[in-house]
């Protein structure tokens, strides 16, 4: 119960600086830009990081835990 608290609590200190996690996966995104989505694909604590890519190229998508997409500055 106290790694669950010291987790949220991280969280919460980190997200001021963190990227916001979407509910969904943006239509148009920039080439190599990445958007953290909150989606029903990932297990538990974990998001889908979404990153951009050039034309006729597919996006490349990974399920990373909650706590390593906050920890990116």
């Amino acid at each position: 119960m106290r790694t669950v608290i010291f987790g949220i609590a991280l969280l919460w200190a980190g997200q001021a600086s963190a990227q916001p996690i979407l509910a969904r996966e943006p239509l148009t995104l920039n080439p190599f830009a990445v958007a953290y989505v909150q989606s029903g694909t990932c297990g538990f604590g974990k998001v889908m990081k979404v990153v951009g890519s050039l034309r006729g190229v597919q996006r490349k998508r990974a399920c990373v835990s909650v706590i390593s997409a906050h920890a990116k500055f």
